[in-house]
């Protein structure tokens, strides 16, 4: 089993910390602070960045980003019900197959993150190459 703690801090503020003293700062009512929603979302990008790094091992990439359009319900529960990565890669266009591969499997079998929430929201994702 994990454990993770969340502690309030003042406010709308929470600290999000683990058991090695990693700590990040979370307001779910602030323009100027990521939300828990966008949190969950872009950790979904994390993890599948993570494969996507360790997946190319040895082969040349410049730049990988990956931006994230998602969709809310529009009455409480305000789940995120879709999500669609664009993931983008400064390579050269010979991996092409290989990267789509890697985010197929990252998506159906290695995020965690994604496949926690594939039961709720629907993921796509697309991939732009520049070389």
């Amino acid at each position: 089993m994990y454990h993770v703690d969340v502690t309030w801090k003042e406010e709308t503020v929470a600290i999000c910390s683990d058991n090695r003293g990693n700590e990040m700062l979370c307001n779910w009512d602030s323009d100027n602070s990521l939300s828990p929603v966008q949190i969950m979302v872009q950790m979904v990008g994390v993890c599948s960045m993570a494969e996507i790094v360790v997946g190319m091992k040895e082969r040349e990439f410049d730049s990988l980003s990956i931006g994230i359009d998602y969709e809310r319900n529009n009455e409480n529960p305000r789940y995120v019900k879709n999500m669609n990565l664009i993931f983008k890669l400064n390579t050269d266009p010979k991996w092409e197959k290989l990267i789509r591969r890697l985010i197929e499997q990252t998506m159906t079998k290695y995020c965690s993150v994604a496949s926690t929430l594939s039961g709720v929201a629907k993921i796509s994702w697309d991939l732009k190459l520049n070389s």
